[in-house]
């Protein structure tokens, strides 16, 4: 991976840098690894100008970049047009100041903040959108010499070929603790099954959900996430009280990576469920498909296209939902074979090929046929 050694890459997220980490932070730590690294999140409002520059915990070579500006948030609600080139006047001031031309830049979906990389001073630029979004397609690359996607959605948009599919990456602290795993699966009295990311998720197919926990009253469903219901939102707080009140159910809250990633040990079934959907990529992919093979368990999940022809997950036809029923009743009749050691190292060692950095390596070559 000799293109990317030594270089200044500028990544530019809708997200800002925080606790939770998805796929742009992940980029981010494992291009510091070699490289220096300037991670610029959406802007802050307020009554004045300003931008601060600090380094990630540990790594001197990733800058955390945020910035305020003298703009009311309404603004890119109302007048969008006008927000954006406010926000660009912002960005030109002060990237000059911390890198004055970059060797790479990454947009991972801007939207709200600007149209095009074009005042972006670097040597080579990407785009990448995760979220599928109804602006994309053949006549958008925002001044990109290059297009990724996760999403077999968003590349069929680009009928032109000019899309690349560059699937989602395993976190370090998920592929460190698979290939540190001394402990084989072992069938235990009681089933435990595990789910993990938003409860609230507009997209999770909670109906679903409730009728398999009720199903299987002899079975621990285990649920790793924010218990932050919106309080204004009567599904999120019936959902809720549902999680809390059912006896079979064990709320976890938050937690770390790696902590995440011990815990998966103690399931024998890890579980998918969102509702049909083709717009957003969640019917298309899911970042935690990975983490959850790197466990070794099985899955049992909606459908998701991106592994329609694999044997990794256990998942129900497109459209139909009230198979995962059926699907998670089979898996616990025959949970010893499922779980057998040859399946989990099949299922391990798919999600080790798709780390960060192997993926930064099909990157890299990708960008060398652009630049040949």
């Amino acid at each position: 991976m000799d293109f990317f050694d030594q270089k200044v890459v500028l990544i530019l997220s809708p997200q800002p840098w925080n606790y939770l980490f998805i796929s742009k932070h992940h980029y981010a730590r494992e291009l510091a690894k070699g490289n220096y690294v300037y991670y610029v999140g959406p802007p802050e409002h307020g009554e004045h100008f300003s931008y601060s520059c600090s380094d990630e915990e540990n790594n001197k070579r990733l800058k955390i970049v945020s910035y305020t500006i003298l703009c009311p948030n309404w603004l890119r609600f109302r007048f969008p047009s006008l927000y954006k080139k406010i926000v660009r006047y912002y960005l030109i001031k002060f990237l000059v100041k911390l890198c004055d031309q970059a060797d790479v830049c990454i947009d991972f979906g801007c939207y709200q903040q600007f149209d095009s990389m074009d005042f972006i001073r670097a040597r080579f630029k990407i785009f990448f959108p995760v979220d599928d979004d109804i602006i994309l397609g053949n006549n958008l690359d925002r001044g990109a010499n290059l297009i990724l996607t996760v999403s077999q959605n968003v590349q069929r948009k680009y009928t032109d070929g000019r899309c690349f599919l560059i699937g989602h990456g395993l976190a370090e602290e998920f592929s460190t603790h698979a290939l540190n795993r001394t402990q084989q699966w072992i069938k235990g009295d009681k089933i435990r099954v595990g789910c993990s990311g938003n409860l609230f998720i507009r997209y999770l197919d909670i109906a679903t959900l409730q009728d398999l926990i009720l199903r299987n009253p002899k079975v621990e469903f285990h649920f790793f996430g924010s218990l932050n219901a919106n309080r204004s939102n009567e599904q999120e707080c019936k959902w809720l009280q549902f999680l809390k009140s059912t006896a079979n159910v064990r709320l976890h809250g938050m937690l770390s990576a790696a902590s995440l990633a011990k815990a998966y040990d103690e399931m024998d079934i890890l579980l998918l469920c969102y509702r049909p959907d083709y717009i957003n990529y969640h019917g298309d992919n899911s970042h935690k498909v990975l983490e959850y093979l790197s466990s070794g368990k099985t899955i049992v999940s909606s459908y998701l296209s991106m592994y329609k022809d694999s044997k990794l997950i256990e998942m129900a036809p497109k459209d139909r939902n009230d198979f995962i029923i059926i699907i998670f009743q089979k898996v616990v009749t025959l949970l010893s074979e499922y779980n057998s050691y040859a399946n989990s190292q099949f299922r391990t060692q798919y999600a080790l090929d798709n780390t960060y950095q192997k993926n930064l390596s099909k990157i890299v070559t990708l960008i060398e046929k652009q630049i040949i």
